[in-house]
């Protein structure tokens, strides 16, 4: 079965997304705070952060918050653990089990590069009009939505 090609309107999308990259995608390391933190930490840090609200935190839930298998995420912890922005505790509702948790390391890494992103999307928003805002956030959350669903 062959594939339509693309539309003009598909092309440019995939040319958005392409240059969007660079908008997400981080050297491998970034400075923080006078050393350097590996952004996979910034990346389980984020997770850890806005999943914690749910109870306990484990590596398969790590794994599917960043769209990983169990052992690449249980590497990335692994490194965040060396980083002293996270540590492992037993769960308390499985003797199998590993709880994570941020340290106040952790939670301020968080919170500096929450801060760092917002910020850096304020500032590309700027001068756009509330409407256009709206609309952009909707659309792409949608879209976001079905990338993941898929």
């Amino acid at each position: 079965m062959r594939a339509h090609p693309p539309t003009d309107e598909i092309l440019q999308l995939d040319r958005a997304l392409l240059a969007l990259r660079r908008f997400f995608v981080a050297p491998p390391s970034v400075p923080d705070a006078g050393k350097t933190v590996e952004l996979s930490t910034v990346l389980v840090v984020d997770a850890l952060a806005t999943q914690g609200s749910r109870g306990e935190v484990t590596i398969g839930d790590v794994a599917r918050a960043l769209a990983v298998t169990p052992a690449t995420a249980s590497r990335l912890v692994d490194r965040a653990v060396t980083s002293g922005a996270v540590i492992r505790r037993p769960s308390a509702s499985s003797r199998r089990s590993t709880a994570l948790d941020l340290t106040e390391e952790g939670r301020a890494l968080y919170e500096r590069a929450l801060s760092y992103r917002t910020g850096r999307l304020q500032a590309l928003l700027t001068g756009w009009n509330a409407e256009d805002r709206a609309a952009f956030v909707r659309l792409l959350s949608r879209f976001a939505e079905a990338a993941t669903e898929s």
